[in-house]
């Protein structure tokens, strides 16, 4: 008989954390579940930490060549035989209940695919403060990835239909989730937090920190791609440099991107107004920023030309970015 659930855990020089990761999942309320553990060549003590569990609901894979991150995941995609798919990193640690919840939840609400959870963060000042309802996760894909990548759960029929693009990595989850989104998916997260999310000097996203922006940044024109907006007018370079602004932005860039933010919003699109209008002013903010900081701006210098270009009702939310 199958599981509901099918858990993915990649593994790749984890001895630290592997052994408290696995047993967070071992210890869940729901245990209808089966654990497909992948390791990716590791040459610490990972392995070994592995196989010194002794339960059945553990599947272990031994690839015999380092391929990477999202082909361990798409192999146990393959593999997965339960009705939903969890994800789970090897330095994190599931809450007791985080998979009951997550399943009750994708159980009363059948439309959405893929269900995160918020996080507490150990080793950094991160917080999340992603939105839970699929109109504003969808609006929030805008400005980047949405949802807590360890804290997925989604329906299997659906990461078998889009799986991971391994060329995406290491923002694979990002790419997944605009994908599904653009096509219509709903997304959503549960407000509490079922994870202990860690962040760490060894962690893949900031040894290839470059490669994730590139691919963050076309995940990014992906959703923007959903406005109809005069294509020939903002080709896409153009719009990558106003979504995704640097300190190389001249007056000029930063005038024609603020007019071409002010524009998305009376374009057709397939956001919620409210939603959609928030986003746009954040991205117009960023922008300035982008120029604020080239020129290397004082603060009163800054404020002033925020007054200029945004008007008095956006003075304290300039200031906040400015800052």
């Amino acid at each position: 008989m199958s599981p509901k659930i099918s858990v993915l855990l990649p593994v790749y020089n984890a001895e630290a954390y592997i052994a408290e990761s696995v047993q967070s999942i071992l210890d869940q309320t729901e245990p209808d579940f089966e654990l497909l553990v992948i390791d990716d060549c590791s040459t610490d003590r990972s392995l070994e930490i592995i196989k010194s569990f002794q339960d059945p609901r553990i599947i272990l894979r031994k690839k015999k060549k380092n391929t990477g991150y999202t082909e361990s995941l798409n192999w146990a995609i393959d593999q997965a035989s339960g009705k939903y798919i969890a994800r789970m990193d090897a330095d994190d640690v599931s809450l007791p209940k985080r998979f009951e919840k997550q399943l009750t939840f994708l159980e009363q609400h059948p439309d959405v695919a893929l269900c995160g959870t918020d996080a507490r963060v150990e080793g950094g000042s991160l917080k999340f403060n992603y939105p839970t309802e699929p109109n504003a996760i969808q609006a929030n894909l805008l400005l980047g990835s949405s949802l807590i990548h360890p804290s997925i759960m989604g329906r299997t029929e659906i990461f078998k239909q889009y799986k991971y693009d391994p060329i995406k990595e290491p923002a694979e989850d990002y790419d997944l989730f605009t994908r599904l989104a653009a096509s219509g998916k709903q997304l959503a997260n549960l407000e509490e937090a079922l994870l202990i999310y860690r962040v760490h000097t060894n962690q893949i996203s900031k040894v290839q920190n470059r490669k994730q922006v590139e691919s963050a940044k076309q995940s990014m024109f992906r959703m923007f791609s959903l406005f109809d907006y005069e294509r020939i007018q903002y080709p896409d370079k153009t719009v990558l440099t106003y979504i995704w602004p640097t300190r190389s932005i001249n007056w000029g860039q930063l005038k024609a991107g603020l007019v071409f933010f002010e524009q998305l919003k009376n374009s057709k699109h397939p956001f919620t107004k409210q939603e959609v209008l928030k986003v746009l002013r954040i991205k117009r903010y960023y922008l300035f920023k982008a120029y604020v900081k080239q020129k290397d701006f004082g603060n009163v210098k800054a404020s002033f030309l925020a007054l200029r270009l945004f008007g008095l009702s956006h003075w304290r939310q300039i200031l906040k970015f400015i800052r």
